[in-house]
């Protein structure tokens, strides 16, 4: 019995690390109700939250929590969302609790498609002083597409509801229609979401021995943004074996911007013909968990032009080789650099509210066969130092061979391969033009063909910049130092200058 229970729990492992889980982006932390949230932190489902009600007739800012339970059913999520929410200052409180199930559907060329509608009961009350409001009846549908990139999955979608709330006085009733549309990305070094909703509110309501109507509008936009910040920091004391090291920084921030067009109310709380328009931010932001990194004896290399790049390469453990022995002129070969890069292009990382759930799983035991690895190469031994490694760039798309069906591990990676990795992690190949992109590079002729829409792309979003003389060098075989500049400069734009675009183009801040 125990040899049965022991083979279980191995082929349990085994089939959890060969048929892992889809990995889910964190899209949805803010809900979908026009609101912010403190967002993802590891092993958290309760957030800081805060949105702008526009039920009464004015913008009214809620605060207080948002509690996020998730669990998957095969291909169908079922979210649940429950807010705890008040104004203290107007006496208002919000108490909402919605569940979604989402359908996922995984297409032939690879994207995920989801659809989500309300799944179960329904219920929200707000109260506004003695005025109350029960939602009587909600509809709702959202759906996402998902693109899935060797390093980064990028996400689109939109949303249509229409909420009608009965007024607890019997008096009326409020009916909000919201439309909407929201855009992000998740990877290991950060995430991203911006959302827009439009709304339309109609009020009708009893006062005396007439109804009163009214109606108005408003927008929300928002950007949530999760991201690994890396900080050095220096030693105070002078007699330490070590002068310094890198902190990673996990900073999660979220910023909220509204207009409204909503009628003006007389003293007897009627509403006027006149217009009001009003406009407002709010933002949210959650302490900072931080790590220290590990240092590597580099005092050798103290003053190169790389130094600072090869440093945090391995605190990142990103290189990992004897530090002291680390030659900065020496060409990287292929096999190194697909060491490099499964390292610093990580695969996007698993919702961790739903990576517990994956260890319940039962497996029937199987016989005891020995499964043969097959190597994608004919020049690659899957007992090679960097076979795992290279079967890994090779099994996300990183990194090919050629048309022999050979690797050429211990060849030198040249400028212009190197770019295509870069790019191809990014998924961002489409945003070169066809059929010839040209770029301001001195020697922009030189660039191979296969290598063109890589090189057009990085220098577009930064990653790449020409020597003194504006030259590229695209054939010139890539140095360890030089892997160490474009590889940090690579793991910066995802931490940091790829969330400017989900921002800047949304939030005016």
């Amino acid at each position: 019995m125990r040899r049965i229970i022991k083979l279980m729990l191995c082929i349990l492992i085994i089939s959890s690390l060969m048929f892992p889980y889809a990995a889910f982006a964190r899209g949805g932390d803010n809900g979908y109700e026009g609101g912010i949230s403190s967002g993802e932190a590891p092993g958290k489902t309760s957030y800081e939250y805060q949105e702008v009600n526009f039920i009464t007739g004015e913008p009214i800012v809620f605060k207080g929590t948002l509690v996020i339970s998730k669990n998957m059913k095969k291909d169908t999520l079922v979210t649940t969302y429950r807010y705890t929410l008040n104004n203290l200052d107007r006496n208002a409180v919000l108490n909402r609790e919605i569940t979604l199930s989402t359908q996922i559907t995984t297409k032939d060329n690879g994207q995920t498609v989801e659809e989500s509608l309300l799944d179960g009961r329904t219920s929200e009350l707000v109260r506004v002083g003695s005025q109350t409001y029960i939602l009587e009846n909600y509809d709702f549908s959202r759906s996402r597409l998902v693109d899935h990139k060797p390093a980064i999955d990028y996400y689109a979608g939109n949303l249509w509801g229409k909420k009608t709330y009965r007024i607890a006085s019997g008096t009326g009733t409020v009916t909000v229609e919201e439309t909407g549309s929201f855009y992000g990305y998740d990877q290991y070094w950060g995430s991203a979401e911006a959302m827009e909703i439009k709304y339309v509110i109609d009020s009708r309501q009893k006062k005396g021995n007439s109804f009163e109507t009214w109606s108005g509008t408003a927008s929300v936009t928002l950007s949530s943004t999760v991201v690994q910040d890396l900080k050095y920091e220096e030693n105070v004391p002078d007699q330490i074996s070590f002068s310094g090291g890198y902190v990673k920084l996990q900073n999660n921030e979220s910023i909220l911007e509204y207009s409204c067009s909503l009628p003006e109310f007389d003293q007897n709380g009627f509403a006027t013909d006149n217009i009001l328009k009003r406009n407002g931010s709010l933002k949210l932001e959650s302490f900072p968990s931080q790590t220290r990194l590990p240092v590597a004896n580099i005092s050798h290399l103290r003053g190169h032009w790389a130094e600072n790049d090869i440093k945090a390469l391995y605190s990142l453990e990103i290189f990992n080789e004897g530090s002291t022995e680390f030659n900065p002129d020496k060409y990287i070969t292929r096999a190194e650099f697909a060491a490099v890069m499964v390292r610093a292009a990580k695969e996007v990382p698993e919702d961790e509210s739903l990576k517990k759930k994956t260890a319940t799983r039962t497996v029937t035991p199987r016989r005891n066969t020995k499964e043969v690895v097959i190597s994608p190469f004919i020049d690659v031994k899957t007992t090679d130092k960097y076979y795992k490694e290279i079967e890994e760039a090779y099994k996300r798309g990183l990194m090919g061979g050629n048309a022999n069906g050979r690797f050429e591990p211990n060849q030198p990676i040249t400028v212009a391969e190197a770019l295509t990795v870069f790019i191809r992690a990014l998924g961002l190949e489409s945003l070169a033009p066809n059929p010839n992109p040209v770029t301001s590079f001195t020697d922009n002729d030189k660039i191979p063909a296969y290598a063109r829409k890589a090189a057009y792309v990085a220098q577009r979003i930064g990653l790449i910049k020409g020597d003194t003389k504006g030259y590229l060098n695209p054939e010139e075989n890539l140095t360890m130092g030089r892997t160490a500049v474009m590889v940090k400069r690579f793991i910066d734009y995802m931490r940091s200058d790829i969330r400017k675009d989900y921002r800047e183009r949304i939030i005016n801040y």
